[in-house]
């Protein structure tokens, strides 16, 4: 069995390194790739060291598995060159997700989709992932019809240079204000929120905003969902919350509603104290509270729900694919 790792140096690409040691079996032989930049860097994985290529044509050899976190560009220039070598390719960039015939897949969702002829797989945005963990288990009961997902997104979701400005920016302290020149990001995002994460599209919405509209629809089949999206971007380093507004056909029942998230693996529910980004940090689990039924109406659901976006947010859902198709 052999595993590819693109963007092997990266923020995903490390925890998907970690990952792999826990999921698969330690004779597992692994590539790792990266840009030039990275070229001959060394990284352990099971105690042995190996060493970073290039990503380039000359360097790509046959794997059964790659899986791929080093941005769009390079998923569409090199991909198909994996999937011609014979691997299954899974991507965690947004260039494939909309394609009709590539699975965009949540591990705990929509995994049964993949067949053996699957070899291009997607894996939807980060904030999508959590929110959709949740909605999955309450759109079985009470079937999904709209909702308002408000999202708070951290800083990792960006890469490590905006990582790096959040924490240059806490080191100010008093000495950062409005008019602070070197930000990553158009405003400091240190102490702040910026009203906006991702790209503005022609409709005057966000890239991200439109990825829960997209996305959601895709991953839990429902075509005609109303979405009404809105991205913040916070000053945290890792962990993307969301509160969603909720409405279903049918009238909810806030017990049966935590017990069907209980219930839900890789989701838990959280009566007696508030999940954070920093709660979530390192966790496998989507975490949900706040739980309360519409003012206006008994079938809607207002939840906060939060994970960690590097974790079940990409790595970990990339490599729980993994490990499926493995068995295929």
């Amino acid at each position: 069995m052999k595993i590819a790792i693109v963007g092997a140096t990266g923020l995903v690409g490390t925890n998907i390194i970690n990952l792999c040691e826990q999921y698969f079996d330690v004779g597992i032989e692994y590539s790792l790739f990266a840009s030039k930049s990275s070229e001959g860097k060394k990284i352990k994985i099971n105690d042995k060291e190996l060493t970073v290529k290039e990503l380039n044509k000359e360097n790509i050899g046959e794997y059964n598995i790659s899986l791929f976190s080093a941005g769009g560009e390079r998923s569409k220039e090199y991909a198909t060159n994996f999937i011609d070598n014979g691997s299954f390719v899974i991507d965690n960039s947004s260039v494939f997700r909309m394609n009709d015939e590539v699975p965009l897949v949540v591990y705990g969702i929509n995994e049964n989709i993949i067949t053996k002829e699957s070899k291009l797989i997607s894996n939807p945005n980060c904030t999508t992932m959590g929110l959709v963990m949740a909605l999955k288990p309450l759109h079985d009961r009470y079937t999904l019809s709209s909702m308002t997902p408000v999202a708070y997104q951290a800083v990792s979701g960006s890469g490590s240079e905006a990582i790096k400005s959040l924490e240059k920016e806490n080191l100010l302290g008093d000495k950062l204000d409005a008019n602070y020149q070197q930000a990553y990001y158009t405003n400091p995002i240190a102490r702040n929120v910026i009203p906006l994460a991702g790209s503005l599209t022609d409709n005057g919405y966000s890239d991200e905003e439109m990825k829960f509209v997209h996305e959601s629809r895709k991953i839990l089949s429902i075509p005609d969902l109303v979405v009404e999206p809105s991205n913040a971007r916070v000053g945290v380093r890792t962990g993307h919350g969301t509160f969603c507004s909720a409405v279903f056909e049918n009238e909810v029942d806030l017990e049966e509603c935590t017990d069907l998230l209980n219930n839900f693996e890789g989701v838990e529910v959280w009566n007696d104290s508030l999940p954070t980004p920093i709660d979530v940090e390192g966790k496998d689990e989507v975490l949900v509270s706040r739980l309360r039924q519409g003012l206006s109406s008994k079938n809607i659901l207002n939840f906060w729900v939060v994970s960690d976006n590097l974790l079940k947010g990409a790595a970990l859902n990339a490599v729980q694919i993994a490990k499926f198709v493995e068995k295929l």
